[in-house]
């Protein structure tokens, strides 16, 4: 009787060796990156099963690396390389993931709109009807969209920034003569946030409510408590280790790698660090902060269980609480008090003032509007 055999995993096209030449004066270059896999990339691990990843948090769907990595790697189709340079040459993880995430969804797109059309073959009026479909919802993007819904004007904008690079990357490394995407018009972004802030009562009680469930989840907790008390994205939250928990001129200070690659220095409410301080006492320097029961990493949903837990137990209603919405709380909460912008800036690490003025539509400008004198005049109260 013949002895069974392991079933065959997926196989995955490799590279294609080439002999290494040096290029002489005014050679064209083009993307050859030292890769078998995007998934070989670092922060693109692929996750083919709940729980597998990598050491670190956030890894992607193995379906999105899959689809790259089935892209034509020869002949005068071949986008793989170019993709997939183009994803490494990202210098933040959070870059990376977010190129993946735009280039894999325009692919789908591309597949269910305009078959048999190729990443080198789009044209401008490919991607105009792209923006036009996805920002409405209607046409191959209404199934693919998720719920079915037309995508914000950021999300559009966003989507479209990546493939403009994309195709800039392209011409830049002799792919392409000319980019189908740089005279297509992005849409309008308000300058107004729309994430909604948390009332100051709420965010108190939310940290209130973490202290509470300090004592059955540990890591719940000081995830809640740095989300409410510092601001701070959810990437950054679930990357932290213990070498980055650090004391720095007096201070309790994180070290965070904040978007775009820079480190900065955040110092730790003594609330927060209580929380903190029992997480990281006595562990190696490499390791996560955050992690579940069972050693995995925190990821960005995990973060939102450990809101909802501290919410519950603080009274407040856990619906729509995300910590991007913990984001927006602080940074609405200290423009509403008069903190000036660029201490905000400082505490948000954004890059630009401009980002962080978006927030400041706090409660005492939204109880002066005018639609409340309107409604007063109208002998309707408020």
């Amino acid at each position: 009787m013949t002895a069974p055999s392991d079933a065959p995993s997926p196989a995955r096209p490799t590279t294609v060796s080439t002999p290494v030449l040096t290029p002489g004066p005014g050679a064209v270059v083009r993307p050859a990156p030292l890769l078998d896999s995007v998934g070989d990339i670092p922060g693109l691990t692929p996750r083919r099963r709940r729980g597998d990843g990598g050491p670190t948090t956030g890894e992607v769907p193995a379906a999105d690396v899959d689809l790259i990595d089935a892209l034509p790697r020869t002949g005068p189709a071949a986008a793989w390389p170019t993709v997939a340079g183009w994803l490494q040459a990202a210098r933040a993880v959070t870059t990376r993931r977010a190129r993946l995430a735009d280039a894999t969804a325009f692919l789908r797109w591309l597949a269910a709109a305009t078959p048999g059309t190729t990443l080198w073959t789009v044209t401008e009026d490919t991607l105009i009807a792209y923006r036009d479909q996805i920002g409405t919802g209607t046409g191959a993007a209404a199934a693919l969209n998720r719920g079915g819904r037309a995508l914000a004007p950021a999300s559009v904008a966003r989507r479209l920034s990546s493939l403009s690079g994309l195709y800039a990357y392209a011409v830049r490394r002799h792919v392409l003569p000319a980019s189908p995407a740089e005279h297509v018009a992005r849409p309008e972004v308000s300058g107004d946030g729309a994430t909604p802030a948390r009332p100051l009562e709420e965010a108190a009680a939310l940290l209130d409510g973490a202290e509470a469930i300090a004592a059955r989840h540990p890591a719940d907790a000081a995830a809640a408590a740095l989300l409410v008390a510092t601001g701070m994205r959810a990437a950054e939250a679930t990357a932290l280790t213990v070498a980055a928990v650090v004391d720095d001129a007096g201070h309790r200070v994180i070290r965070v790698r904040i978007k775009g690659g820079k480190t900065v220095a955040v110092p730790l409410p003594a609330r927060v660090c209580a929380l903190i301080e029992p997480l990281v006492d006595g562990r190696d320097g490499h390791e996560l902060v955050l992690q579940r029961e069972d050693g995995r990493p925190f990821d960005r949903w995990r973060l939102t269980t450990a809101l909802r837990r501290a919410a519950r137990a603080g009274g407040v209603d856990p619906a729509g609480l995300t910590p991007h919405v913990l984001r927006a709380t602080a940074a609405t909460l200290l423009l509403d008090a008069g903190v000036p912008v660029e201490v905000v800036q400082q505490l948000l690490a954004h890059a630009s003032p401009a980002t962080t003025q978006r927030y400041d539509r706090g409660t005492r400008r939204l109880d002066g509007h005018g639609i409340y004198r309107l409604a007063a005049l109208l002998g309707g109260g408020r």
